[in-house]
């Protein structure tokens, strides 16, 4: 087991900007906040949140979900700046069988990173289009 440490991360920015995800709590489940000094919301602040659900059984699996929310205040205009507007968010869940090997595991945790890297995958998220 590892022990819970901040999570750096760099955004995609021109220029990008490393968040630093300090650690909130690690039970039931563990969660990370980038307690950025110009968001003075809790709300306004992004969050990673990390899940595990283990079933003894060998037969049985284990999950991993980690969500990351990026959420948008107000503009003070038509919402107050301390409250989200809307909010930008990725789960993924890792579904694993507990008599499944570690290469797998991570065969399959390689491949997610490298499809996040995909032009194609990277053009639907960005940009919003489809695949034609």
């Amino acid at each position: 087991m590892s022990a819970i440490a901040n999570i750096s991360i760099a955004d995609g920015a021109t220029s990008p900007v490393t968040h630093v995800f300090t650690p909130i709590t690690s039970t039931p489940n563990a969660l990370w906040r980038d307690s950025d000094a110009a968001k003075p919301y809790v709300a306004s602040q992004y969050s990673v949140l990390a899940i595990r659900k283990a079933s003894s059984s060998t037969k049985g699996l284990t999950r991993v979900r980690l969500s990351i929310g990026l959420p948008t205040m107000g503009s003070g205009v038509a919402l107050a700046t301390s409250e989200v507007d809307y909010s930008h968010q990725c789960v993924i869940e890792f579904m694993m069988p507990n008599r499944g090997l570690k290469q797998e595991r991570k065969d399959l945790r390689t491949l997610v990173k490298n499809l996040l890297a995909d032009a194609a995958v990277i053009d639907m998220i960005d940009e919003l289009r489809s695949t034609y």
